[in-house]
C-alpha cells in the first residue's frame, strides 16, 4: 500500500512538472526574440530553473528571469533583419539561377555581403573575412570538410574560402537560422558547397560527441557564451572536438559592447588552459576579434 501512494505522489510530482514545464515554454516563446530559438534549447534554461527553485504557480518573475538567462547565454543568436535576409536569399536564387553555374556569376558576392551584413559577428568579419581564411588555411591547408559550432550567418561567407568542394556541416539553435542556411546550401549546391544545417546545444555533450568529423571544427565567439560560469565547459567541448578534428578554430571579441578596443585582448587563461591539456596553437588577429588555431 506504501508503494502505490509513493507512485501516485510521483505521478503527480511528474505530472504537474510537466505542466508547469510547458506553460513556461509556452510563456517564453510569446516573445518574439525567442520564438525561434529550438525549444530544446528553451526547455534546458526552464528545467534548470524548476531544479533551482520551488515553483507552485507560474509567475511573471519565472519567466523574467529565465528569459533574462536565454538573454545572457544566447543574446549574440537573437538577430533582426530576417525579413530582409529572406529578400536577398531569394534575389540570390534569381542571379544564380540565370547564370552560368560553371563560374560563379558577378553579383552573387555582393548579395553574400548583404546577407552577411544582417548579423553583428559576420558583419564585423566582412572586410576581413579574406584575410582570416587565406591565414587561417596557410596553416591547416584547404579543408574539405567544415563543422561549423554556434554558426550564425558564418557559413554564408563560403565564397571568400575560395574552395571549390566543400562538405559544410553547420550547427546553431535557431531553427530560423538552420532553415535559412539549409535553403542557402541548396542555392549553392551547383558552386561545389555541400552543405547540412542542424539545431546543436554546444552545452550538450552527448549530442556533440555525435557529430561527424571534420578536417576544421569552427568556435567562433562560441567559448565566452557557454563558459558562464568558469572555463569548465570550454575545456570540456574542446577535449571531445578534438577527437574528431586536427585543427579547432575558436575565436573571441577584441572589442567592447560599446565598440571600445579590450585592455587584454588575448585571453591568457585560455591560453594556458590549452597549454596544460598538451594542445598547440597560432595566433591570427583581426580588428575585432582574436582566433586561436588549434591543434595537436
Amino acid at each position: 500500500m506504501f508503494i502505490i501512494k509513493v507512485l501516485i505522489l510521483i505521478f503527480i510530482f511528474i505530472t504537474i512538472m510537466e505542466s508547469l514545464t510547458t506553460q513556461l515554454l509556452q510563456e517564453i516563446k510569446k516573445n518574439k526574440k525567442y520564438s525561434s530559438i529550438a525549444d530544446e534549447i528553451v526547455l534546458e534554461e526552464i528545467n534548470n530553473h524548476l531544479k533551482k527553485n520551488k515553483v507552485e504557480k507560474i509567475t511573471k518573475q519565472d519567466i523574467k528571469e529565465i528569459r533574462s538567462k536565454l538573454h545572457r547565454l544566447y543574446s549574440s543568436y537573437l538577430r533582426g533583419k530576417k525579413s530582409k535576409r529572406t529578400k536577398l536569399l531569394h534575389e540570390l536564387k534569381n542571379v544564380i539561377s540565370r547564370e552560368d553555374t560553371s563560374k560563379k556569376p558577378l553579383g552573387v558576392v555582393d548579395i553574400i555581403n548583404k546577407i552577411l551584413s544582417t548579423a553583428v559577428s559576420a558583419k564585423e568579419r566582412l572586410e576581413d573575412y579574406e584575410e582570416i581564411y587565406n591565414k587561417i588555411f596557410q596553416i591547416t591547408d584547404k579543408p574539405k570538410t567544415i563543422i561549423d559550432i554556434g554558426c550564425g550567418l558564418n557559413p554564408i561567407s563560403y565564397p571568400y574560402m575560395q574552395i571549390d568542394n566543400l562538405n559544410y556541416f553547420a550547427y546553431d539553435i535557431d531553427n530560423e537560422d538552420i532553415n535559412f542556411l539549409n535553403e542557402f546550401f541548396k542555392i549553392m549546391r551547383p558552386f561545389g558547397l555541400n552543405g547540412n544545417a542542424q539545431i546543436l546545444d554546444a552545452k550538450n555533450l552527448t549530442n556533440v560527441s555525435m557529430i561527424p568529423n571534420g578536417d576544421i571544427i569552427f568556435l567562433l565567439k562560441l567559448i565566452d557564451l557557454i563558459n558562464t560560469k568558469d572555463a569548465k565547459p570550454g575545456e570540456e567541448l574542446i577535449k571531445i572536438l578534438m577527437n574528431k578534428t586536427k585543427f579547432i578554430v575558436a575565436s573571441f571579441a577584441t572589442r567592447t559592447i560599446g565598440g571600445k578596443p579590450m585592455n587584454l585582448p588575448r585571453r591568457k587563461g585560455f591560453e594556458l588552459m590549452l597549454e596544460r591539456i598538451n594542445l598547440k596553437f597560432e595566433i591570427i588577429k583581426t580588428r575585432n576579434e582574436i582566433f586561436y588555431v588549434i591543434s595537436r
